[in-house]
C-alpha cells in the first residue's frame, strides 16, 4: 500500500472525526480549508473506495511527459561539443524543432548537468566556478564538466579583454620618469619607468644610482627594438630633458637626449607639473607597492639581477595583469628600420670640439686622433678644424668631422715646456729690457733746435 502524505492523512482523520460525530461539516471545512460540499465528496468517497480514496491516482505512476535520460544526455552532450558558445536561449531555438521542448526544460536539462550560461549572471558564475573547483579538487568532476568549465573560463576571458577606451594610440604617447626609493639592498635607487598612454603597457624599465641620462639611454634604446620608435614623449624638466636647466659648455642648442628624439623625429615635450604624465605617476606608486616586497622575497640584492628581474620577471606580469591589448588599427608605433650600429651612434652624447695644430682632439684632459674606420691609417685635419666628439650607446669614441665618421684613438699627450729658473739679478733683468741708442746713433745728430 501506498504511504499518504501528511496533507492527506488529515483530510482521512478529519472524515474519520465527521463520521464519529467529533466535528462538524462545517468545522471540518474551516479545518482543511474547503467547501462543504467538497466535504461531502470526500465523506462519499471514504464510503466507498475507504482510505485509498485519499491516494492521488496518479502516485507511483511514470508521467506521460517524462523525458528520458537518454534524451537528457543526447541534448547535454550536442551542447558540450557543439553549442557551448550558445547561450540557453540560442540553443533551444536552434533544437526546439528536432526535440520539442520548452525553453524552461532545454535550461532545467542543462542546469541540473552543472552547465551554465555564458550570459549568466555574475554571482551565478562564481557559484559554478566555486562548485566546479571544489569537484575538481576532490577529484569528483566528469570529463564533461572540466571540458565545459574551461571553455567557460575561455569565453569569461575573452567576453573582459581590456580595451583602452581613450582617444589615444599606442605609441602616440610615451611618458617617462623615475621614482626613488630603497627598492633593494641598503641604498636608494632610482626607478626609471616608460609606460603607453594609450595601453598602459610598461615599455621599460631601469635601475641606476640616480636619475641619470645614461638610464633614459637604456631605455629609448630598448624601447627602439623591442617596440618601436613612438610618436610622442613626456617628461618632467630636469636638465636631461630640458635645455633652461642645462649647465653645460657645449654649443649644442637642445640637450643631448633632445638631439636624439629630433633626430629620430620624436616629439618631446616636458613640464614640471606631475598631472602633465599622470600615467607613469600612477604606475610609480603601484610598482613601490609591490615590486619592493618582490624583489625582498626573491634576496635580490644587486643593480643586474635587479634590472633583470624586473624587466624578464615583473613587467611582463604587471602588463599581462593591468595593461590594455595593443589594437593594431590604433598603431602610432613606428617601425624601426635603423640597424643596432646605427642607432649606437644616435643614442649617444655629442660634444663640439675643435682640431688642434698637431691635428689632435682634446676631451677631458686626453687627446685622440681620428682614424679612419676600414684602413686604419690616422687622418689629419687643419688647425680649428671643427669636430664633434660621440660617446657612443656602448661608450665607444667616435667623431664626425665634415660629415664623416672616425673612430677616436688616444694618444700620449705632448710634454709641457719647462721653464728653468735664470740666475740674473734685477739690475741685470731691468738693464737688458731697457735699451738706449749710442751717442753717435743718426737720430741722436739731427735734434731739433
Amino acid at each position: 500500500m501506498l504511504q499518504m502524505t501528511d496533507k492527506e492523512l488529515k483530510k482521512l482523520n478529519t472524515i474519520k472525526k465527521i463520521l464519529g460525530g467529533e466535528c462538524t461539516k462545517k468545522e471540518a471545512s474551516e479545518s482543511l480549508g474547503i467547501t462543504t460540499r467538497q466535504i461531502n465528496r470526500l465523506i462519499l468517497k471514504y464510503k466507498t473506495d475507504g482510505e485509498d480514496a485519499f491516494i492521488h491516482k496518479n502516485r507511483g505512476r511514470e508521467s506521460k511527459k517524462k523525458i528520458s535520460e537518454n534524451t537528457k544526455e543526447e541534448i547535454k552532450n550536442l551542447y558540450i561539443t557543439e553549442y557551448f558558445d550558445y547561450n540557453f536561449t540560442h540553443f533551444y531555438e536552434e533544437i526546439r524543432e528536432k526535440y520539442k521542448l520548452s525553453r524552461k526544460t532545454i535550461s532545467s536539462i542543462l542546469s541540473e548537468a552543472d552547465i551554465i550560461s555564458p550570459e549568466a549572471q555574475h554571482k551565478t558564475v562564481k557559484l559554478y566556478n566555486a562548485s566546479i573547483k571544489k569537484a575538481i579538487r576532490q577529484k569528483e568532476a566528469t570529463e564533461e564538466q572540466i571540458m565545459i568549465y574551461q571553455k567557460r573560463q575561455e569565453t569569461e576571458k575573452q567576453k573582459h579583454i581590456r580595451r583602452s577606451s581613450l582617444l589615444y594610440n599606442y605609441g602616440q604617447e610615451v611618458q617617462m620618469d623615475a621614482a626613488f626609493a630603497m627598492w633593494y639592498g641598503q641604498k636608494v635607487r632610482a626607478l626609471h619607468l616608460a609606460i603607453d598612454k594609450a595601453t598602459k603597457r610598461v615599455l621599460f624599465g631601469w635601475f641606476d644610482i640616480q636619475e641619470t641620462t645614461r638610464a633614459y639611454f637604456s631605455m629609448l634604446m630598448n624601447i627602439i627594438l623591442n617596440n618601436g620608435i613612438p610618436k610622442k614623449i613626456k617628461t618632467d624638466k630636469r636638465g636631461t630633458f630640458s635645455i633652461n636647466n642645462v649647465k653645460t659648455k657645449s654649443n649644442l642648442n637642445t640637450t643631448q637626449f633632445g638631439r636624439i628624439c629630433e633626430e629620430l623625429e620624436i616629439h618631446l615635450s616636458s613640464s614640471s607639473d606631475p598631472l602633465f604624465k599622470p600615467n607613469v605617476e600612477r604606475e610609480n606608486k603601484t610598482f613601490k607597492g609591490r615590486l619592493i616586497a618582490e624583489l625582498r622575497h626573491e634576496n635580490i640584492t644587486e643593480d643586474n639581477d635587479a634590472n633583470e628581474y624586473l624587466n624578464n620577471v615583473f613587467i611582463p606580469k604587471m602588463n599581462a595583469k593591468f595593461a590594455y591589448e595593443i589594437n593594431s588599427e590604433k598603431n602610432d608605433m613606428r617601425e624601426n628600420n635603423y640597424s643596432l650600429e646605427e642607432l649606437n651612434i644616435i643614442i649617444s652624447e655629442q660634444y663640439v670640439r675643435k682640431v688642434d695644430n698637431s691635428s689632435a682632439i682634446k676631451y677631458k684632459g686626453n687627446y685622440y686622433v681620428p682614424v679612419d674606420i676600414e684602413t686604419g691609417e690616422i687622418i689629419s685635419f687643419p688647425r680649428n678644424t671643427l669636430c664633434t666628439i660621440i660617446i657612443a650607446y656602448d661608450y665607444t669614441l667616435w667623431c664626425n668631422i665634415e660629415n664623416n665618421l672616425y673612430i677616436l684613438t688616444e694618444i700620449k699627450a705632448p710634454d709641457k715646456k719647462i721653464y728653468q729658473k735664470t740666475t740674473k739679478t734685477i739690475e741685470e733683468i731691468n738693464r737688458s729690457k731697457a735699451h738706449k741708442p749710442a751717442p753717435d746713433h743718426p737720430w741722436k745728430r739731427y735734434k731739433k733746435n
